[in-house]
């Protein structure tokens, strides 16, 4: 009696194991084809086939081809959270456009993905409303405002996690606009984000900027 009950419970953490291989091989296969054919075009045979595994499991684990999307999108953006940040920046300015840049070039690096994403909640709005729920925390951006904020640097009646959501927006409104739907390069788009990091900053400092045109 006692090998019995304890023989299912040591095969557990095998098959959790399993679970999650699978479904991590079974994003990044979908985060390939998606990219690569587009949303309508891909089908779970195919992201099956690239992650080597039974087409079944895709609809075990993630119901549909559009919800397999949207997880997708949510595992890039987790991609997003572990990475380190970038080295802090002595100014107000200097600190927002490193921001700006960060975001750019993260969203640079799978262009064609999120293409995908921008055609298809354009047709599903449903899709949309469900990719809101996810967004990335910028914690580590917030404190260092907060900081210069202290110092006297920012005025101090600004809302400072209010100013951390319009610069995110204007870092992803420029990547859709101009790097994703108008093909520009990507020095294009940091030429915009440094004027705009620029203009913002005389308007959030308590003094005067001391960046170099």
């Amino acid at each position: 009696m006692t090998s019995k009950k304890i023989a299912p419970a040591l095969k557990t953490q095998p098959q959790k194991r399993n679970r999650e291989e699978s479904t991590q091989r079974i994003l990044q296969a979908g985060l390939e084809i998606f990219s690569e054919v587009g949303y309508d075009a891909a089908t779970t045979k195919m992201i099956s086939k690239r992650a080597g595994l039974n087409e079944s499991l895709i609809q075990r684990y993630f119901k549909s081809k559009s919800n397999l999307l949207v997880k997708v999108t949510y595992s890039c953006i987790d991609a997003l959270r572990k990475e380190k940040p970038y080295p802090p920046a002595e100014t107000p300015q200097e600190e927002i456009y490193r921001f700006l840049i960060n975001k750019l070039e993260n969203i640079s690096k799978n262009v064609k993905f999120f293409r995908v994403i921008i055609s298809r909640v354009l047709v599903d709005p449903k899709m949309g409303m469900e990719l809101q729920k996810k967004k990335p925390l910028d914690l580590f951006f917030i404190e260092r405002l907060f900081l210069f904020q202290k110092r006297g640097l920012i005025r101090t009646d600004l809302d400072i996690d209010g100013l951390v959501l319009l610069i995110a927006n204007q870092s992803f409104a420029i990547a859709i606009m101009e790097l994703i739907l108008s093909n520009k390069s990507i020095e294009s788009c940091k030429k915009q984000l440094l004027a705009f990091s620029k203009n913002l900053t005389k308007g959030i400092c308590a003094i005067d900027p001391t960046e170099d045109d």
